[in-house]
């Protein structure tokens, strides 16, 4: 993020390193807001399935069987 050194931090003027924190913190506030934002949106995009659905859709996708009959004995 920053990549100084607290050295460097040291040496500067005190009004400098306020600015330097202010902006981190608004970077840091902007990020946080993002990744809520993406959050957010991924929980609507996901639609919630109850198991209800979930079967009938199983029911409604497997191939129907084919009915069969016995075929009559002849009789003697």
């Amino acid at each position: 993020m920053l990549k100084l050194q607290p050295s460097e931090i040291d040496k500067m003027d005190f009004y400098r390193v306020e600015y330097l924190m202010d902006n981190l913190k608004e970077w840091n506030e902007k990020e946080q807001k993002q990744n809520k934002k993406q959050e957010d949106d991924q929980k609507t995009s996901t639609p919630s399935i109850d198991m209800n659905s979930m079967s009938k859709n199983m029911m409604n996708n497997m191939p129907s069987m084919p009915s069969f009959s016995m075929p009559s004995m002849p009789k003697f």
